[in-house]
Formats: C-alpha cells, sequence, structure tokens
C-alpha cells in the first residue's frame, strides 16, 4: 500500500488493538493510575452524532496523551439505557423496550463507537438496564432508606400529560416537560424522594475545591440557591416514575409492617419480562397491572404484600455508574475496595455543561452519602471536569430534539475516523460552542495525505528549534485543552516541508498519535518502531533549545509608535499586551482597549478610541 488509505488502515489497527488488548489496562497492578471518563451515552436509535463524536474524540485525546506520559489510563464506555425516552420510542415503534433497546446498543458499540477509535476498554462495559446492574442501584437505594434519606411521602409534584410520569423540579423547563415539552400540571401524589436537600450546604460549599468550569459551579451553585436566611432553593429529589422502563424500587407494602424494604440477599427485584408494559393512561404504573409482579409476600412476617409499582428516575442509575466500571467483573459487591481506592475519584471527567445540574449534582449527593455510609473514602466524585462545547448550526444546536442531527457514518466511510477526529476538534476551542460546517474537511483530508507523504518519504535535515518548538507547543495545547490549535501548529509544521529526518519523523507521528491514533500507528510501524506508538513515551522538547533570540516590536497606541519592546518571533498577543502593560505611555490604555491590532513580529497596535477618518488615515501611514 504506497498511498493512504484510511478504510482498511483504520480496519487493520482496530482489530489489532482488540488482538493485543491494549486498552485493557491491568487495574489492579496498575502503578500509576489515570481514570479517564466521559458521560455514556443514550442508546438511541439514531445512533450516535458529530456533536457525540466531538465529544468523546476530545476526552480520548487526554486518554491517549496521559497514557503515552507513563500512566495506566483506564478509559471505559457503558450505556445508560433505561428512561422515558428508550419507552416512548418503543411505544412508537411497537417494539418492546427490551428488545429496541439491545438493538440500538448494538449499532451504537459496533457500528459507532468500535469505529471512531478511542481507547475504550469494552470489557469492562456497563449497561444500566442489566439485572447485574440495576441490582446495585436498588442496593444503594437500600442504604439511603435505611439512612433515612429516602422517604416516601405525599407531596404537590409536578405531572407530565403526554408522558404519564411525574417530574423532577430539574426536569421541568419554563412550566414544561424537559423531554416533550408538554406543559406540567400539579398534583399530590405518594411518592419516593431522596433527600439532597440534607445535603445542600456541604453541595455548595464543596464547589470552592473543585477543578471545574465556573459556568458549570456557578449553575449549581443558582440552583441551590442559598437565601440571605440560610431555602435553600434545591428541593428534594423525587424519583418516582409511572413507566415500566426502569429500575424497580426494592420496597413491599404489607398491611401489617407497613413500608418494607426488600432484603439485600433478594436482589435484584427483577423488571418483569412481559407484554403488559404500556400505560393505559391512569396515571399508575404498568407494572400495577400485572399481579405475578405485584403480589408477594412481606419480608418480614411472611404474611401477604405488594410491590412498590413505581421505578426509578434513570438519573439514579447514572448517579453511581463511575464506580462500577473498575468493579463491573466483581458480583458480589458494587464496587470492590481495593479497586475503589486505587481509582476513584475520577481525574478527568468530560461531558456537556448542559449537564451541571442533574447528572453532576446527583452524582456529587449519592457519592456523598455513600462516603457518610462508610461505604467510599472519598465525597467528591470527579476530580478534574471540563464541559465540551457544542456544535451549532445555523445558530442552533445539533441534536436529535431539533432534528438537524448530522450523521458522522458517511465521513467516517468516505475519509476515516482519523479525518472526522481531527476535523471536528479543528472547528474551534473544546470547552466553546462552535459552528458546523464541513468545508474544513478537505483541509484536514489533505493534510493527514501529506503527513502520510512527509513521514515515509526519503530522509532530510530537520530544523530541531522548530521540531522541539512544536513539541512544546503541542503538549501545552493539549494540557489547556486547545486541540484546534494543537492541531494548527502540526499542520504548519509538516506543510512547510518535504521530508523529515528520523528524530523529526518520530516526533510527528508520536505528536499526532493522540489526534488520528490509526495514521499515527501505521506510520510507526512503517518507520520501524515497536509496537504501538500508544505505548511509547511523548516528546519532551529539551528546553535548553527553546532560548530563543527576541525581535523588537513597536508598541502603538491609536496607530501612533510610543515604544519598541523586545518579544519573541512567535510571541503570543498575551505575551505581547503583557509587555505592553509595562509602558508607562500605553498602560492604562491596555484593559480599556477597544480593539488590538498584532502581528507577530512587527507590532502591537492599542485601539483605545474610536478614531476619525484623519487619525485613521494617520494611523495606516503610520504602520
Amino acid at each position: 500500500m504506497d498511498r493512504y488509505e484510511p478504510q482498511i488502515i483504520e480496519r487493520h489497527w482496530q482489530a489489532e488493538w482488540r488482538r493485543t488488548r491494549i486498552y485493557e489496562p491491568d487495574l489492579r497492578g496498575a502503578e500509576r493510575p489515570f481514570y479517564n471518563l466521559m458521560m455514556f451515552p443514550y442508546p438511541s436509535a439514531e445512533g450516535l452524532h458529530v456533536g457525540n463524536v466531538f465529544a468523546y474524540t476530545g476526552a480520548d485525546v487526554q486518554g491517549r496523551f496521559m497514557a503515552m506520559r507513563g500512566y495506566d489510563v483506564f478509559e471505559p464506555m457503558g450505556f445508560d439505557a433505561f428512561g422515558i425516552h428508550s419507552e416512548n420510542f418503543s411505544i412508537k415503534r411497537n417494539v418492546h423496550p427490551r428488545e429496541l433497546t439491545a438493538r440500538n446498543i448494538q449499532n451504537f458499540r459496533e457500528r459507532q463507537l468500535e469505529r471512531i477509535g478511542n481507547r475504550f476498554d469494552w470489557s469492562r462495559a456497563v449497561n444500566t438496564t442489566d439485572s447485574a446492574y440495576y441490582r446495585w442501584t436498588q442496593w444503594i437505594f437500600l442504604q439511603l432508606y435505611r439512612a433515612g434519606l429516602a422517604v416516601r411521602k405525599s407531596a404537590p409534584v409536578n405531572w407530565c400529560p403526554a408522558d404519564q410520569t411525574v417530574l423532577a423540579d430539574e426536569l421541568v423547563i419554563d412550566g414544561r416537560c424537559e423531554r416533550c415539552s408538554t406543559p406540567v400540571v400539579e398534583k399530590t401524589l405518594e411518592q419516593w424522594f431522596l433527600r439532597i436537600t440534607a445535603y445542600a450546604n456541604r453541595l455548595l460549599e464543596n464547589l470552592d475545591g473543585l477543578d471545574w468550569p465556573d459556568v458549570v459551579k456557578t449553575a449549581q451553585r443558582n440552583w441551590i440557591g442559598r437565601a440571605e436566611d440560610g431555602t435553600f432553593r434545591l428541593r428534594d429529589w423525587l424519583i418516582s416514575r409511572q413507566r415500566y422502563w426502569g429500575t424497580p424500587i426494592p420496597i413491599v407494602y404489607c398491611s401489617g409492617c407497613g413500608s418494607v424494604p426488600v432484603p439485600e440477599e433478594q436482589l435484584p427485584v427483577l423488571l418483569p419480562d412481559t407484554e403488559h408494559w404500556r400505560g393505559r393512561g391512569t396515571g399508575s404504573s404498568p407494572l400495577a397491572d400485572i399481579p405475578e409482579f405485584v403480589n408477594t409476600t412481606c419480608p418480614q412476617c411472611g404474611g401477604p404484600a405488594r410491590r412498590e409499582t413505581d421505578v426509578a428516575d434513570n438519573f439514579l442509575d447514572s448517579a453511581w455508574y463511575f464506580l462500577r466500571y473498575p468493579s463491573a467483573h466483581v458480583h458480589d459487591r458494587p464496587f470492590d475496595p481495593e479497586l475503589t481506592e486505587k481509582w476513584l475519584p475520577v481525574d478527568m471527567y468530560v461531558g456537556g455543561a448542559e449537564h451541571a445540574v442533574l447528572h453532576l449534582m446527583y452524582s456529587r449527593f449519592i457519592t456523598m452519602a455513600l462516603h457518610d455510609l462508610g461505604h467510599l473514602d472519598f465525597e467528591e466524585p470527579f476530580t478534574r471536569f471540563r464541559s465540551n462545547g457544542l456544535l451549532v448550526m445555523r445558530g442552533a444546536k445539533i441534536s436529535k430534539s431539533r432534528g438537524n442531527v448530522v450523521n458522522p457514518d458517511e465521513y467516517i466511510d468516505r475519509h476515516g475516523a482519523d479525518a472526522l477526529r481531527m476535523f471536528l476538534l479543528f472547528l474551534g476551542p473544546f470547552d466553546q460552542n462552535a459552528e458546523y460546517s464541513d468545508q474544513a474537511l478537505t483541509g484536514v483530508v489533505r493534510f493527514l495525505n501529506r503527513a502520510w507523504q512527509v513521514v515515509l518519504s526519503e530522509r532530510a535535515a530537520s530544523d530541531r528549534i522548530e521540531l522541539h518548538r512544536l513539541m512544546r507547543r503541542v503538549t501545552q495545547d493539549i494540557e489547556l485543552l486547545r486541540y484546534n490549535t494543537a492541531i494548527a501548529a502540526l499542520m504548519a509544521f509538516v506543510n512547510e516541508r518535504a521530508a523529515l529526518d528520523e528524530e523529526a519523523a518520530s516526533v510527528v507521528v508520536r505528536l499526532l498519535a493522540p489526534f488520528a491514533p490509526h495514521l499515527a500507528e501505521e506510520l510507526w510501524s512503517r518507520i520501524g518502531g515497536a509496537y504501538s506508538v500508544h505505548q511509547q513515551a511523548w516528546p519532551v522538547a529539551d528546553p535548553a533549545l527553546l532560548v530563543v533570540e527576541t525581535v523588537p516590536v513597536a508598541v502603538q497606541l491609536n496607530g501612533r509608535t510610543r515604544a519598541m519592546v523586545q518579544l519573541a518571533p512567535d510571541a503570543t498577543e498575551a505575551e505581547a499586551l503583557s509587555a505592553a502593560r509595562g509602558v508607562a505611555a500605553i498602560a492604562a490604555n491596555v484593559e480599556g482597549a477597544s480593539r488590538v491590532i498584532y502581528r507577530p513580529g512587527r507590532v502591537l497596535n492599542v485601539v483605545a478610541r474610536e478614531q476619525d477618518p484623519a487619525s485613521a488615515r494617520s494611523r495606516r501611514s503610520d504602520e
């Protein structure tokens, strides 16, 4: 194969990664654990869209980067498969949710997730609809119940007439159901609540110590909402759902004993595999119409009893899944103490900022409660969280609910996963929204072909200073999740050269590896590298080669030169502005500048006020 054939290369290396199990770390023997987690998907029938791939690829770059820096990286994946979305779609298609969900998961995994090039450890995948998983969701409920943190009470609740279920306060947006936009009405019902309000103060105060984006922490502060008198705005978490497709709540009702928890040894309470799963619009769960499920015996007195027929909010399933991943092979407990101590809390968590109030706060509450009950030795689940930006098209978020989904499959089929990965990350900063347009894709494809040619061409001398500057730039940008500028630096370096020496070829391939893992693997093999490039050391720049000469740069105010400063030829605008603050004649104008014009190595012009035509002509003359 003399030319770059992404489809052939990607199929080959994905098979090789599976064969060698390169992405399945020894969790018990790992010396430098790094838990790299991304929010697991709801497996809809439509499959992943490019916004999902953008988020997962950005998280994967961190995992690959840390692995090449010597860490034992654990990057699991699973499926958040219970809930209203799945059930409503099953009703629409007239297919049992168990069958439809299994079909969707297979589609997600085999047709899409396994093709995008992430270093997923599929040996520890979790599925919230698997009884081996929801057994432990029920176990967590029982721990909360015994601690007085799960209570059943009569209260006014939010009722969605379309979905025929109650909604937590967090699922009501501007008086409408968050999922279907139907106006919500108020009903008074007996429901199960989790007493998250008991943790309101700690949920609020702990935010100060978290390495999370300010916008996410602010969203949680606002939702908890401590008033001047000390109301909180936060309400207890309503988890009852009058639906079929969810985790059964492990409580029975006895006329003599009252509410009785199901003994742990009798878990899981299985969701019945029945054809009577559709709601009748009566306001009660479909499970209430299944006598063989409802009728049971009281675990306390042995007399007749009735099972709870509401199921739990699927946010309860997803509030602890990160604890299960390392212990997915453990069957006698939800999480193994040794593995949990070694791998938790999560080192890097990546997901959408839209989950700041719901999932992230629920996960924090469950973790705090389990810590207080003696099951965990930490109380915050995610050491570091980073929110990915959204891809928008003509001003609207790309999402299934908006009907503007862009399917990644056709791009992978035509150009390969590596091209799609790099194209999406090149659209803009990872933590900011980006306008989606596939016009830049052809440029990325050209670059990958160029990298193929340059790395595999005859060897030629390379500028070591420029090479080590590239190492520093890409390293710093990946650390800060500035993937678009890291890719731009790689493009500039490769596109300016017809050939590389051995050191430069080795460095370029390793720097490419987190972004284009298949291409990098193939190139590494072809230049004689030992398997695998993803197990090689990350290139580290030599500080001695990074010492650069400075050049004089004119510092101007409204087009008039006020001073000259010495800067590196490739100094950033921020570095130039920092130098300008040291110029007395201009320092006071830097912060209030209406515009900054910066040409590296030449001029920094601070525009401090609107200019009349005469001064504008004068500025142009000066420049």
